[in-house]
């Protein structure tokens, strides 16, 4: 960058060195000049201050897109997340429903106390509507159910019942509770270890396209005699016929 003298105005200026008497704030953004013409010694904006004003023009402009972002997110949260209250307009048909032993709304309404909307959330009364609703047939309240007994949440942890409810589900056709309950005859989790009704419900569940069905149904195989093997995919032949929900007819 070119220098000019302020006294002789000639563009022969190089930089000087900064005197111990100078060592000051302002040689951080200011240098001195020394003009080979005249001799005149000057000082001049540095590199310095023009990095610095880059920076704090980033900084000020990233600042202000953070801010636009955070005003946008709010208000977003603000249109889709309804005040309490009018999250669930038909909250209170749903809970006459619900207390009429209506499996879909006890379902419905065991997912809302489970997320808190339009009700504080509540681990307690999730349960008690997930188990009314799964007594009532609800197959997919009877999975949840099977896993909530399972992992011990919103209730205590009991293995038997969880692989009751899981069995329900499975029979009814939920690849989620085959692939569960393969799980835990395969361990002994509630029940002995039985290789075979693992195999058996783990390959049903293998053949819904359940992630992780066909990898531990083959854990198994080294379990089985041929014989035993044989017999199981027999069984599970029959339980596909039965317990695996046949898509509806194209019109």
């Amino acid at each position: 960058m070119i220098r000019t003298c302020p006294s002789c105005k000639s563009h022969n200026a190089r930089r000087s060195s900064v005197r111990a008497s100078e060592v000051t704030l302002r040689h951080i953004f200011f240098s001195p000049y020394r003009c080979r013409e005249c001799r005149h010694r000057f000082w001049v904006v540095s590199r310095n201050m023009y990095y610095f004003a880059v920076v704090m023009g980033i900084a000020m402009g990233m600042g202000a897109v953070a801010w636009h972002l955070g005003t946008w997110l709010e208000s977003a949260a603000k249109q889709t997340d309804p005040p309490a209250g009018a999250a669930v307009p038909r909250l209170a048909e749903l809970r006459k429903l619900a207390e009429g032993n209506d499996a879909t709304a006890e379902h419905e309404l065991a997912k809302l106390y489970g997320i808190g909307i339009g009700v504080p959330a509540s681990p307690k009364e999730e349960h008690h509507w997930l188990e009314r609703a799964a007594r009532h047939g609800d197959v997919e309240a009877q999975y949840e159910l099977g896993v909530a007994l399972r992992e011990g949440r919103g209730t205590v942890q009991d293995f038997g019942e969880a692989r009751k409810w899981l069995q329900r589900a499975a029979e009814s056709g939920n690849a989620n509770a085959q692939y569960a309950l393969g799980l835990m005859y395969r361990s002994g989790m509630g029940t002995p270890i039985d290789s075979m009704k693992a195999y058996v419900w783990l390959n049903v569940a293998a053949a819904e396209g359940v992630p992780g069905a066909a990898s531990a149904r083959e854990s198994v195989l080294s379990r089985l005699t041929p014989a035993e093997l044989l017999e199981a995919q027999a069984e599970a032949r029959r339980m596909s016929e039965t317990h695996i929900p046949k898509a509806a007819p194209a019109k």
